[in-house]
């Protein structure tokens, strides 16, 4: 399906079932939004800048100039007075343009998406796409309104001498069916924490203080058709042995059952889509490099689907020698 742009830009969640060359032309052009959002938020930033510190400038000049002149001996011409008027009342008209073009940026904000959720959705499916049937459907959800907004706030409670919102995003859904017939799930969710206090410094100075904390879990999980992989309940400890993370992603949990098993990890706020392969050129920007040092979710979430994978082939592997076995010991 074709992405609704004036419905998007009203609820900024996207969901759809469709194959996933559909969803990739889809998730390019919600990047187009977002990357036309970004050059529109920085030209009002810099228009909003150019009109509010000049403007001031100016207004605050000529009323400087005409207020000097109402007590001073030598008055000015009524040229001199018009011309301070004129400047006076331009300064103003500009400063309110800064001011509206603000507001403009203000409200157009939420169109500045997170670039990492739908980088992750688009990683991932590439990467889903060998494993699928060239027309298996996907369901895709995506929440890309920011973290902090008033639905997602879940309690507000003080914390010692903040007072802290808590906000939990569950905001990415990828459901599907592999070509092995394994059922596949998919989930992200963020928690995050917006601490506020106001400390008063020893010449009375209020100042206020804010510190964001959070933490992303990701899930992946298989259901799979239990008479084709027998005793798998009971390989919990063998699930837990073979999982295998990126450095400093922390295992959470660890479900298996008769039909179906899952993990569970935990990764940093900042983590990214997909992190860049190291490089020795000295000109590489430094923002690259220190993306190499965060946790990489697609990687994280392909491990995690691998190490599953690696329980169930074993199971499936035991139940046909066992069945071999059987049929062996019946003849």
């Amino acid at each position: 399906m074709a992405v609704n742009i004036t419905r998007f830009h009203n609820v900024f969640l996207y969901q759809s079932r469709a194959p996933v060359p559909e969803l990739l032309r889809d998730l390019a052009v919600l990047g187009g939004l977002d990357a036309h959002a970004e050059r529109q938020l920085g030209s009002l930033t810099m228009g909003a800048w150019l009109s509010v510190i000049p403007g001031g400038v100016l207004a605050l000049l000529s009323y400087g100039i005409w207020a000097g002149s109402v007590n001073a001996d030598d008055e000015l011409s009524e040229q001199a007075i018009l011309l301070l008027k004129l400047g006076f009342f331009f300064g103003v008209l500009l400063l309110a343009v800064g001011l509206l073009l603000f507001v403009r940026r203000d409200r157009l904000k939420p169109r500045d998406l997170d670039n990492r959720r739908y980088g992750l959705a688009r990683v991932l499916l590439k990467r889903l796409q060998v494993d699928l049937a060239p027309d298996a459907p996907v369901r895709l959800k995506l929440d890309l309104r920011q973290p902090d907004v008033r639905e997602k706030r879940v309690r507000q409670d003080m914390v010692g001498w903040w007072n802290t919102e808590f906000f939990v995003d569950p905001w990415f859904l990828l459901e599907t069916r592999l070509a092995d017939g394994t059922f596949l799930r998919i989930r992200m969710v963020e928690k995050h924490q917006k601490r506020e206090r106001h400390k008063t410094n020893a010449r009375g100075k209020t100042k206020r203080i804010l510190k964001l904390k959070g933490f992303a879990r990701l899930e992946v999980a298989l259901r799979v058709k239990p008479e084709r992989h027998p005793g798998l309940g009971a390989l919990k400890a063998r699930a837990t042995n073979a999982t295998r993370l990126p450095p400093r992603v922390e295992l959470e949990r660890v479900r298996v059952a008769a039909d179906r098993l899952s993990l569970r990890v935990r990764l940093a706020k900042d983590w990214v889509a997909q992190a860049r392969q190291a490089s020795a050129d000295p000109e590489v920007p430094s923002i690259w490099t220190e993306a190499l040092g965060k946790d990489d979710a697609s990687r994280t979430a392909t491990m995690m689907l691998l190490s599953l994978y690696q329980v169930v082939h074993y199971a499936r592997r035991r139940g046909k020698q066992r069945a071999a076995r059987a049929r062996r010991q019946s003849v």
